[in-house]
């Protein structure tokens, strides 16, 4: 058990028989001694975000989710496929699970899945991830190297990003995977 106090960002806590990551936390101190705790969180089953106030010494359940190195396979028809590089356990995700991050997965990579209760309850990418431009308009004269200029470009994946004018066709790039930004050209 944790109390409301206690319950930081990143901690992940079972209210109502529902898993919430605490993405937010903000300490009130009102008159007459209550404290309040207001806290922004993420539904780990639907992605749904929710603000919710308690009371400082509110309690709540403390979760530990299992984690586990897996390998992408591949992606076909809307479902995703994963391989535990321990057991060789096979599991298959569908889009509506993995949400966006599907824009993030390259074959043969590794993720870390967190499971609760033997339920999937997210994937956890890497901060950066190098993609190939597929798509894009071409090199314009006049587009200089400090990357003031932008233009549209789709990846590999399908992620649609602004990249620098000097950015071409089949250039490998580095894209944040929690913002979906360009970061810079891959080396």
């Amino acid at each position: 058990m944790k109390t409301a106090f206690d319950s930081k960002p990143g901690t992940v806590l079972k209210i109502d028989s529902e898993l919430f990551f605490v993405s937010k936390w903000e300490y009130h101190r009102a008159w007459r001694w209550a404290t309040t705790i207001k806290m922004r969180l993420k539904n780990l089953f639907n992605g749904s975000m929710t603000d919710r106030t308690f009371g400082w010494e509110d309690k709540m359940d403390d979760v530990i989710l299992e984690r586990a190195r897996f390998e992408y396979l591949y992606g076909a028809g809307g479902t995703y496929a994963f391989m535990n590089q321990e057991t060789y356990e096979q599991i298959e995700l569908d889009e509506e699970t993995i949400w966006d991050m599907k824009f993030f997965l390259i074959e043969w990579d590794t993720v870390d899945i967190q499971q609760f209760e033997g339920k999937f309850v997210g994937l956890v990418l890497p901060t950066n991830v190098k993609l190939t431009i597929a798509e894009c308009d071409p090199w314009v004269k006049g587009n200089t190297a400090d990357g003031k200029v932008t233009k549209d470009a789709v990846t590999n994946t399908g992620l649609t990003i602004k990249v620098p004018g000097f950015v071409n066709q089949w250039d490998e790039v580095i894209v944040n995977t929690e913002t979906g930004d360009y970061m810079e050209r891959a080396k």
